[in-house]
C-alpha cells in the first residue's frame, strides 16, 4: 500500500472540490474504487464508463507524468511519493 497525491483538473476538480488530496492504494485501479466510493454519483457519472467500469473515453490518468495506457494500466503498481493526474477530455479549437 502506498501513498500517492492524487491531483484533479478542471472538471473532475469542480467535482472533488479540491486541487489534491492523499490517498493510500497499491495500484490505479484500487485508487479508482477509492476515489468512486469517497465521491460517490457525481463522480462516478462524470468519470467512469458505466461500461466498462474504468475512465471514459479521452480520460486520462497519468503517475509520475506518464500515461497508465504507456505503464500497466489499471494494475499500474504504485509507490509511496507518486503523483496521481486525473484529467477529463480538453476541447481545442
Amino acid at each position: 500500500m502506498a501513498t500517492v497525491t492524487v491531483k484533479f483538473f478542471a472538471t473532475v476538480r469542480e467535482i472533488t472540490g479540491m486541487r489534491s488530496m492523499e490517498m493510500d492504494a497499491k495500484n490505479v485501479r484500487e485508487l479508482l474504487d477509492k476515489l468512486k466510493q469517497q465521491f460517490g454519483k457525481p463522480f462516478i457519472d462524470v468519470v467512469i464508463d458505466p461500461k466498462t467500469d474504468e475512465l471514459k473515453k479521452f480520460f486520462s490518468c497519468m503517475v509520475n507524468g506518464k500515461r497508465i495506457e504507456l505503464l500497466n494500466r489499471y494494475e499500474t503498481e504504485l509507490a509511496d511519493n507518486d503523483a496521481v493526474a486525473l484529467f477529463p477530455p480538453v476541447g481545442g479549437g
